[in-house]
């Protein structure tokens, strides 16, 4: 069972992506600027997608793989939306944390480990608003 960090209502949506490859860092940079302007769900898929085409960038950067990555869950999010029967232009984010991860280690050649690859978690709930 997946833990969020706040509290799930009844008649909230929520959605998660567990172990993506992308970096937990840089994924966490995009969830708070989407939680600190309280964006309605549209526009913070809007946001996330001109990261990803580089209209829009975060301190001259796009951060298209964590981007890539955290569209995937709003995508999934989108769809649990539609299934509720919910409206998706009503919708806000209630919010979208980025956590660490289980770490991958790469094996290299007889019992030698070779770099780590880390792994994030992407939690989004959303509510009306």
């Amino acid at each position: 069972m997946t833990g969020y960090p706040v509290q799930v209502e009844e008649e909230d949506v929520k959605a998660a992506g567990l172990n993506l490859r992308i970096s937990r860092k840089k994924a966490s940079k995009i969830c708070k600027i989407i939680n600190n302007k309280k964006m309605k769900f549209d526009r913070a898929k809007e946001f996330v997608e001109n990261l990803i085409e580089e209209k829009e960038n975060i301190d001259g950067k796009t951060y298209k793989k964590a981007a890539e990555g955290i569209a995937g869950v709003l995508e999934n999010a989108e769809n649990n939306v539609e299934f509720k029967g919910l409206d998706t232009d009503k919708m806000r984010v209630k919010t979208i944390s980025a956590e660490p991860g289980t770490t991958l280690r790469r094996r290299r050649r007889k019992r030698d480990f070779g770099n780590r690859i880390k792994t994030a978690n992407v939690k989004v709930v959303l509510q009306r608003g």
